[in-house]
This record gives C-alpha cells, sequence and structure tokens, in this order.
C-alpha cells in the first residue's frame, strides 16, 4: 500500500512537470511531420515512414524526456529536503525505491498509450488513402521454415554462396516446405515471398519472366504461372490455398522462362508466409516489448539517482542507453584486437612488433570491452520495428525473453540501489 501511495504521488509529480507536456507535444507534432516527409512510389513507403519514425524517433525523445524527469525527481527531493517528511515514517528506502520505478514505469505507459493510439490511427488513415489492392499493408505473418534446398537439372554456376541457373528448364530451382499446417478461413491467406537475384543478356534487364510451380508432395494438384520479377524488388506471390489444405507438405520450383535469363537463389531467397489480419494485436505486442525497453532504463536511472546528483545521473543513464545500443560493436571490436594479425598490418612498423607496454594495453582494452559487453544491458532485445516493416507476427517467446532479461537487471539494480542507498545519510 505505501509502495502505491509513492508510486502515484511520482506519478502526479512527474505529470504535474512542464517537460511531460513539452514531450507529448513534440512528439505529436513529430509524428504529424511523419505524413509529409517525401517517400519513393511504392505502396507501402508512407507506412513505413510513420513506423519508422514513431519507433526510432518519438520513442527515443520519449526515452530521453523520461530520464530527464525520472532523475530529477529523487535528488530533487533530497535538495529541497522532501525527503525526510517521507524518511521520518515508518517506511523502508526499498520501498521508496519501488515506488518511485512504479511511478515512472506508469509514466512511460501513459506516454506510450496516448502517442502510440495516436499512431495507430495515422497509420489507418494512411491506409485508407492506399490503392484497392495494397490495403493489406498492414498484417502479421507466420514465417515457415523451409525444410529442404535443391537444383535438379544443371546449374550455370556458384558466386558467393549464390547458384546461378539458366532459363529453358536447363535448371529449376525447388524449395520444400514439410510443415505448413495453418488452417485459413476468410481473412487469411498463404503467400511466398520470391527474392532471387536476376541477370539478363536480353533487352530488358531490369525485369524478367519467372515461372513458378506449386504442388502438393504426394498428391497430384499443383499450379504453374509465369510472373515477371524485378531486380532487387521481393515479389508477393498468394498461393492456392486448396493445394495446400490438401498436402502441408508443399515443393515451390523456380526457373527463368527465356534461356538469355539467369536466376541467382539460395535457401533464402522463397519464404512462405501464414498472412492474417492481426496487425493490431501486433503493435500491442510491439507496444509492450518497448515498454519493456523503458522500464528498464527507468530502473537504471533511478539506481543513479540514489548516489548521484541529477546531472550525473542523466548523462550516465545516456551513456548507458547509447552503449547499450553499439553493444555489437563493442562485442566486435573486442574479438578484433585478439588477433596480433590485425596489428601486423593496420598499424605503422614501429608499432608491428610491439613491446611489453602495447600488449599490456592490448589485453587492458579487451578486458574492459570484454566487461563492458557483460555488464551493460543490451537494449538491441527490444528492438520490434523489424517485425512491424517486414510484417512478421511477434512470437510470444519474445515477449517472454524481453520480460526475464529486464527482469533479471531489475533484480541487480534494485539491490544495488538499496544497498547505496540504505548506507546513504542525509544531513
Amino acid at each position: 500500500m505505501v509502495i502505491l501511495t509513492i508510486a502515484h504521488h511520482t506519478l502526479r509529480e512527474a505529470i504535474r512537470k512542464r517537460v511531460f507536456y513539452v514531450l507529448i507535444g513534440l512528439c505529436i507534432l513529430i509524428t504529424f511531420i511523419s505524413l509529409v516527409i517525401p517517400t519513393t512510389d511504392e505502396p507501402n513507403a508512407r507506412i513505413k515512414i510513420i513506423l519508422v519514425v514513431f519507433f526510432q524517433v518519438v520513442v527515443l525523445l520519449c526515452i530521453i524526456g523520461v530520464i530527464l524527469i525520472s532523475a530529477l525527481s529523487l535528488p530533487s527531493e533530497i535538495e529541497d529536503k522532501t525527503i525526510y517528511s517521507i524518511l521520518s515514517k515508518p517506511i523502508s528506502k526499498l520501498s521508496i525505491i519501488i515506488g518511485k520505478i512504479i511511478g515512472f514505469a506508469l509514466l512511460s505507459a501513459l506516454i506510450l498509450a496516448i502517442l502510440g493510439a495516436l499512431n495507430i490511427i495515422i497509420l489507418q488513415q494512411a491506409v485508407v488513402r492506399l490503392p484497392e489492392g495494397c490495403k493489406d499493408i498492414l498484417k502479421a505473418r507466420n514465417e515457415f521454415t523451409v525444410s529442404k534446398f535443391d537444383i535438379q537439372g544443371k546449374l550455370h554456376h556458384i558466386r558467393e554462396g549464390t547458384v546461378w541457373i539458366e532459363g529453358g528448364r536447363t535448371g529449376i530451382a525447388v524449395w520444400n516446405f514439410s510443415h505448413v499446417c495453418e488452417k485459413p478461413d476468410s481473412k487469411s491467406y498463404f503467400e511466398a515471398e520470391l527474392s532471387p537475384k536476376i541477370e539478363s543478356t536480353g533487352k530488358f534487364a531490369d525485369s524478367i519472366p519467372l515461372v513458378v510451380r506449386l504442388e502438393g508432395v504426394g498428391s497430384d494438384h499443383y499450379r504453374t504461372e509465369v510472373i515477371s520479377i524485378k531486380a532487387d524488388e521481393p515479389f508477393l506471390l498468394k498461393l492456392d490455398t486448396g493445394i495446400i489444405q490438401k498436402s502441408s507438405n508443399i515443393n515451390i520450383s523456380l526457373f527463368p522462362l527465356n534461356t538469355t535469363d539467369h536466376i541467382g537463389v539460395t535457401a533464402d531467397d522463397v519464404k512462405v508466409f501464414f498472412v492474417k489480419k492481426g496487425f493490431l494485436l501486433n503493435y500491442i505486442k510491439a507496444g509492450i516489448i518497448t515498454f519493456l525497453k523503458f522500464l528498464l532504463i527507468v530502473i537504471i536511472t533511478v539506481m543513479g539517482s540514489t548516489y548521484l546528483s541529477a546531472p550525473v545521473s542523466i548523462v550516465s543513464s545516456l551513456i548507458v542507453f547509447l552503449c547499450g545500443h553499439i553493444l555489437d560493436f563493442i562485442k566486435d571490436f573486442s574479438f578484433l584486437i585478439q588477433y596480433q594479425g590485425v596489428h601486423e598490418h593496420a598499424l605503422p612498423t614501429v608499432m608491428r612488433k610491439p613491446g611489453v607496454f602495447f600488449v599490456y594495453l592490448d589485453s587492458c582494452m579487451k578486458k574492459i570491452l570484454e566487461w563492458f559487453s557483460v555488464v551493460l544491458p543490451d537494449f538491441n532485445r527490444y528492438d520490434s520495428l523489424e517485425f512491424l516493416l517486414k510484417g512478421i507476427n511477434i512470437p510470444l517467446k519474445t515477449i517472454v525473453i524481453s520480460f526475464g532479461y529486464t527482469a533479471l537487471y531489475a533484480v541487480i539494480c534494485l539491490f544495488i540501489s538499496f544497498f547505496v542507498f540504505k548506507r546513504r545519510e542525509f544531513l
């Protein structure tokens, strides 16, 4: 009950601050600006811009705003001696920390709810203005894993892991999907995403005719059609539901129609999806993952504010947040400096055979970078934008892992916060 009272007081005080209203107003303005940002002529370009602006720009501004508000709270209460009236009551310091975290978590949820609802409305309005055949862009797809990839007939050559086959049925690329077992209804369907590389010696090199065959393994049902596929542009093909319902084990075959054309293929160039009209639910899942990102940075900021001044707490939280987005670079750099061969080629002659000092410096840098990569939270784990842009259904497993990752850091940060705050003397 005490924790909830502190949380309610924290939320109320945060909403009263001018920063909150400036933040909301600025984010709403940026959200509407996404409607007029120049885009390409692709039907889904505007949808992608709106999503990217929200999840990369608006969310970033909101996190900075939440860091500012949460970092100022506890130090300001200590500075103006409000903390004394709280500590004079039978309230543990752990309750104060947890109450602060819950209050700022509720603030984050409120901000995300307001701006997320606005973003959804803008997305729906943008879809309404699309051509009739493009209004199914907002979707959530379940992907089926390819079971086997094979080349029937003669392959032309292999270059950088890509198999090239010549047109005219000399070679046929075949992808097998053995567990396509979803049951579609009137609002769902199956589709294949085809993204082979193309080359042509003919007149029209930007696109080539491609023969696509869908067949059920072990059945006599199949369908063949000719499509025109462009270079570097995935082709979405709706699959015959009747064939898939009769056989959950299907083959998809591709080959160029003309002998002057070639396609380069890998196992990942054909993907099969079960498409549902569940974008809103998928968006809510993305919002939950984003909230967990907010929650983690709130916990880190409140932890810092228990023993740091407000400016230092703000700067340190921003540094942690920034470094948490470049952990992959830190890990790669740590791995890179392990190898002596890097010095032999990349450093000046005088340093190609480093002395004891440079060897020791290398070792220290490696240890420091490894320590950073282990201790710092990886905020890239909370990236859900890619799922929405590709129309992929966010698995429940992803949400559970994100929750567990946040809970782990929450326990560690709470322990540190309580340990430091308990020993702090207020004069």
